[in-house]
């Protein structure tokens, strides 16, 4: 695990948990019984959810699932990376820390001058992308190392985001009912007028998902989402035209006239933000912390569908 990581997000450590089992073609029921036999208390269906992505397990069934997989790889021989566990502690007690990969989780945190362990995204030989590759607009912008000036390493940021996103393949594959799917029952679960999945390049707002009439295609500097994945947080907007900041957007004041906005970003498993679950509204309304919360958990089911893309 990556130097100085204590705890890991529990939705990366399920993703890591379901992409060993499909890399390795490991029997979802094999693993429910050799879970069971060292101590697992989830039942069959909570367990096969977990392992498909449709349910999360408390910490210590979640590191008992990842202990069992790492036993199991262990006996077959398999050279598949290992599932992680949700602490460095855990991964030191384990006897299996040999075989877990790197994980980079935070963009934000990274040395710019030394590509990113884990995520073929920020190879060095990614940026030095030719202009007519996907996402060529951008070029290497030198060594932005620790004492690069600011808008270097910010271009540098940029440039691997958005070859994260082209990497991804989720520009290529338009509309998927497994997306449709979440942003049906995000708007129903909210009772809002539109719910979307947008993905953001370096120019524009591309919609993966959308279910209502509020929702396209923008250039990128007139979409409210491309404001949301400046920061790994919930983006909340009750009523834009009464909000400072929002109450002379061209969405606020002409088109579909946008009231009320509630925006969480995706990010890649390698951390790179590349777009936003949102909530739409052409009335204004109020979000609490718990609307907050669950939120989140759409937004995370949203990441979970595009970490595993590349294995369907």
């Amino acid at each position: 695990m990556m130097e100085g990581l204590d705890v890991l997000d529990v939705y990366v450590q399920q993703w890591t948990a379901l992409q060993t089992v499909r890399a390795s073609n490991l029997r979802v029921d094999d693993v429910f019984v050799a879970y069971g036999s060292i101590g697992g208390a989830a039942d069959e269906v909570d367990v096969a959810g977990y392992l498909t992505g449709l349910v999360m397990l408390p910490t210590l069934e979640r590191d008992l699932v990842a202990q069992t997989i790492n036993e199991l790889l262990d006996v077959t021989g398999s050279l598949v990376d290992g599932a992680h566990y949700s602490t460095d502690d855990v991964t030191a007690g384990s006897g299996y820390s040999d075989y877990l990969r790197a994980l980079v989780l935070s963009p934000d945190g990274y040395a710019f001058h030394v590509p990113a362990a884990g995520d073929s995204s920020t190879s060095s030989t990614t940026s030095d992308a030719s202009p007519d590759a996907p996402g060529g607009a951008f070029h290497k912008a030198g060594d932005a190392g620790a004492d690069a000036p600011v808008d270097d390493v910010e271009y540098e940021r940029e440039f691997r985001r958005c070859h994260a996103l082209y990497e991804s393949g989720l520009l290529e594959t338009g509309a998927e009912e497994r997306f449709d799917r979440i942003t049906v029952q995000a708007r129903d679960y909210f009772g809002v007028s539109s719910a979307s999945i947008a993905l953001i390049t370096e120019d524009s707002q591309i919609i993966k998902s959308v279910v209502g009439p509020i929702g396209q295609d923008l250039p990128r500097e007139v979409a409210l989402c491309s404001k949301t994945i400046e920061k790994d947080r919930t983006l909340v907007i009750t009523d834009a035209s009464t909000d400072p900041d929002y109450r002379d957007h061209p969405l606020v004041v002409d088109g579909p006239e946008v009231r009320f906005y509630a925006g969480h970003p995706v990010s890649t498993a390698g951390g790179w933000r590349i777009g936003t679950l949102c909530l739409i509204d052409d009335r204004p309304r109020a979000f609490t912390e718990d609307d907050e919360r669950d939120l989140r958990a759409f937004a995370a089911r949203v990441q979970v569908e595009m970490w595993v893309s590349p294995l369907h």
